[in-house]
């Protein structure tokens, strides 16, 4: 039996090398369009691995501050120099909480989930956001924002091969309103 299957692979041995470069080729083909077409990265080392990373260095965090009238969108990853300079002018207390909220966005940037953005949501509430980074946007009510009218997102810059352009997409967008 065996001595059969060995005659019947080196008559088609050709054929079957054939084939399986077809199929190397059009797996390395399709890897390649991936990584231009999704946030994922290229293998590490030219093998066949897959995508596992995202494209982080194309994401930036925003928060949505909805007011009275109105609605603020502050991007805190990576930050703006309004909210830098906020930040450098604040009290040692007030710059110490604003950097958590810069190292939570850039948490939230990686690899987004719930409970991430959740926190951010939380330390957004916390604080009364300056008008150099809010403009004329002011809370419905009270001095700061309440959860319900704060939300994260997440955008990505994409690559779009068939319009030739880089497009920004939301990947991931949570709401405060409801939640405790």
């Amino acid at each position: 039996m065996f001595e059969k299957m060995f005659i019947w692979t080196g008559q088609k041995a050709a054929l079957l090398i054939a084939g399986l470069a077809v199929v190397v080729s059009a797996n390395v083909l399709f890897q390649a369009y991936t990584h231009k077409t999704t946030p994922l990265l290229a293998w590490k080392g030219g093998g066949f691995g897959m995508y596992t990373e995202p494209h982080v260095e194309d994401r930036s965090v925003w928060i949505i501050l909805k007011g009275a009238e109105g609605a603020a969108n502050v991007r805190v990853w990576p930050e703006t120099p309004e909210f830098s300079a906020w930040r450098d002018l604040a009290s040692l207390r007030g710059t110490n909480f604003l950097n958590q909220i810069t190292t939570s966005a850039e948490n939230v940037r990686y690899y987004p989930r719930d409970n991430q953005a959740d926190a951010l949501i939380n330390l957004a509430a916390r604080v009364g956001w300056h008008d150099s980074v809010i403009g004329d946007v002011v809370p419905a009510e009270g001095k700061v924002f309440k959860r319900k009218d704060i939300s994260v997102v997440v955008y990505e810059n994409r690559y779009d091969v068939s319009g030739q352009r880089v497009i920004r997409s939301a990947i991931f967008e949570l709401n405060g309103g409801g939640q405790s």
